[in-house]
Formats: C-alpha cells, structure tokens, sequence
C-alpha cells in the first residue's frame, strides 16, 4: 500500500465532510496528531497510515499516480448518485451597473479628515 500524501489526506477528509474533531472521536487518533499528519511531519508514518486506512473504510479510494498524473480521490458514498449542478438564478432587474472609476471616489478634501485640518488650520 502506498503511503498517500498529507494534502491528500486533507482533501479526502474535506470530502468527507468530517472536522479533525470528528475523526479524533471516530479514529480514535487525536486532532493534534490529525493536524500533524495533514501539515506532513515526517515522524508519524504510522498515524498517517491509521488515517488513511480510517478514511478508506470511511468510502474514500486513494488512485495513486499513474504516468504524468497525480494522486486522485474516489468517494464511493457519492457513487451514483446524480447530482445538478449549482446554478445562481438569473433575475431579472437586480444586477447594477458597477460604479465607474470617478464616481465611487470623494473628491479629495471632503469628508471628516478634510473637515478637521481646515478648522486646525483656520480654513
């Protein structure tokens, strides 16, 4: 089995949808050690192999890199399952023109600054 690299295992909790609170009560391994593995501290190989062993029991399939590309996931708790896109809905009369350049500036020496150097120097 192929050691799977802390990004990835970040990603594959990510896609879990699970804190590192979480797998610390399910894995049973604690968050900050979670925490170590995901920023790649060389020194726990076993407690980044317990995690990805937990995510992989969890639906997640680690695809190791195969020619010129890299590690993939696979969440097999969403295989099948169609799902629509996220659309933003168009409205009609909402949208606002954005403010030209010269309009969203004050002119200069207006506003509570300008105010207060022209009474401290009697402008």
């Amino acid at each position: 089995m192929l050691m799977v690299p802390p990004e990835i295992l970040k990603v594959a909790r990510e896609f879990l949808g699970l804190s590192q609170e979480q797998v610390e009560k399910h894995a049973g391994i604690s968050r900050a050690t979670i925490h170590r593995v995901e920023r790649g501290v060389r020194d726990l190989p076993q407690y980044a192999l317990l995690v990805q062993h937990f995510y992989e029991q969890s639906g997640i399939e680690f695809v190791a890199p195969a020619g010129d590309r890299g590690w993939g996931i696979f969440n097999h708790n969403t295989a099948g399952k169609k799902r629509a896109l996220n659309r933003m809905a168009r409205s009609v009369g909402t949208v606002t023109k954005p403010k030209s350049a010269s309009q969203g500036k004050k002119p200069e020496g207006s506003g509570k600054r300008a105010a207060a150097r022209s009474e401290e120097t009697g402008d």
